[in-house]
């Protein structure tokens, strides 16, 4: 119901949400006449927080709107698996039913990590018409590194970049490991001072992009530009010299003809594509203005 009425906020009509969900129209047109209250308060009375349901919506609405609905089905259950496996159901549960245990923690390993699964979600959310204007001439690339990763290896990333085709964000090739060097040490590094950071993608830097993140009240730390030729080593060690871990962007503001790049950070890819979809909103409104 929740979802439903999110599609329709989006501008889609009762048609296209019905065939994006499997149910009937009319089944959706009940959907649109619940009340949205009641619904967050089930939800929460199971044990979610109204930030957990509005993040499980809102990354819905953005593979949904691109049409990926085994993106979206894939996402959902990947969600629900990792809040089982964080037990934040077990008091709703044992209220319900009497006869589980008061010490169960079944669930409790559920949930694996799957970068893999998790990557191809995230590039299928970066096919949207608002991450367009933020590719950078040098193209942007999202990298995810395994938990404890060691070596470029152990991390996955998209061989040959993303780039723009028929005016979308579109990844050159599937994700592989070890396929960005330039990503793999800003992430093998960042990890040794906050081991929950573990994906990153590169972005534009502009002035509206500045105003952007500003707008958003992101965390964010600048570095450059320098007036002088610089080495790929040593754009990663004037990142790592700026980098802390309560931050959401470093802005590398460049050198002698090396163009101004955004690292957005975060614990994983969804999450990173997430805050970047925020940042393309927030440039389109600052740029038509």
């Amino acid at each position: 119901m929740l979802l439903a009425k999110k599609l329709r906020e989006y501008g889609m009509s009762q048609s296209k949400i019905s065939a994006l969900l499997g149910v009937t129209q009319p089944a959706v047109k009940q959907y649109l006449d619940e009340d949205e209250q009641k619904g967050y308060e089930k939800l929460t009375e199971m044990g979610l927080s109204k930030d957990d349901i509005d993040s499980l919506l809102s990354t819905l609405v953005d593979l949904l709107s691109n049409n990926d609905v085994k993106g979206a089905i894939y996402y959902l259950t990947d969600f629900g698996l990792k809040e089982l496996s964080e037990l934040k159901f077990c008091k709703y549960h044992k209220e319900k039913d009497k006869y589980v245990p008061l010490d169960c923690e079944i669930c409790r390993n559920l949930y694996r990590t799957k970068e893999e699964n998790e990557m191809e979600v995230a590039l299928s959310m970066i096919q949207n018409p608002l991450i367009t204007p933020l590719i950078p001439e040098v193209l942007s690339n999202l990298a995810y590194a395994r938990q404890n990763a060691k070596n470029e290896n152990d991390v996955i990333a998209v061989a040959g970049r993303i780039t723009k085709v028929m005016g979308l964000p579109t990844p050159a090739s599937k994700p592989m490991w070890g396929a960005s060097k330039h990503l793999s040490k800003i992430l093998l590094n960042v990890m040794g001072k906050d081991s929950e950071i573990r994906s990153v993608m590169n972005i534009k830097y502009d002035e509206d992009v500045g105003k952007a993140l500003r707008k958003l009240g992101f965390k964010v730390a600048y570095i450059g530009p320098r007036d002088c030729y610089i080495s790929d080593d040593e754009i990663i060690n004037d990142i790592l010299k700026v980098y802390s871990p309560d931050l959401d962007c470093v802005v590398h503001l460049g050198g002698k003809g090396i163009e101004a790049n955004t690292y957005v950070f975060g614990r994983d890819p969804i999450e990173v594509v997430k805050k970047i979809i925020e940042i393309g909103r927030a440039y389109r409104e600052i740029s038509e203005n």
